[in-house]
């Protein structure tokens, strides 16, 4: 008996697995969604990356002000009866006072010799005599720290001490 054509159709029914696809209209939209998604989260990393070195730059000027600052720190205060020797670097100098005026253009270590990294660095220091309300003048010293740093940041830092 012989098999009527009507039979062997195959009949879709919504739903089925048959009917499940994704039309090229919609193809298309995702795509274009994907692509602008991917290029904002590029330009934004690209921001982001491009910026990241500024932190380390300021933080590399802060530690060389905080350097030169404790250095002159630990010196004795004017007037100790100390003088300055003659030496490489800042190894003689004999009081806080020997360092004003001083320009450093390129981070040195105390015996003067350079740090790599820091070539395009600048430091300029300065120590005055400095009175606080209700104070002599001679009783004190102001110390400051200013240090450029290559993109033109700059950071200065300053400290008063007086004698005990």
């Amino acid at each position: 008996m012989p098999i009527a054509p009507e039979r062997h159709r195959l009949q879709r029914r919504p739903g089925s697995a048959s009917a499940r696809g994704v039309t090229l209209v919609e193809l298309v939209v995702s795509l274009a969604l994907g692509a602008v998604l991917v290029g904002a989260l590029f330009n934004a990393f690209s921001m982001l990356g491009g910026r990241s070195a500024d932190p380390l730059v300021q933080r590399q000027a802060l530690a060389v002000a905080e350097s030169l600052l404790r250095e002159m720190e630990l010196q004795p205060l004017p007037g100790a009866g100390a003088t300055a020797v003659a030496t490489p670097g800042r190894t003689g100098f004999a009081s806080m006072a020997d360092y004003h005026g001083l320009v450093l253009a390129g981070i040195r270590d105390a015996e003067g010799q350079p740090i790599t990294g820091l070539e395009n660095y600048r430091a300029e220091l300065s120590v005055v005599q400095q009175a606080v309300d209700g104070s002599a003048g001679t009783t004190g010293w102001w110390a400051r720290v200013r240090v450029l740093a290559p993109g033109g940041q700059a950071v200065e830092l300053a400290l008063w001490r007086a004698a005990p």
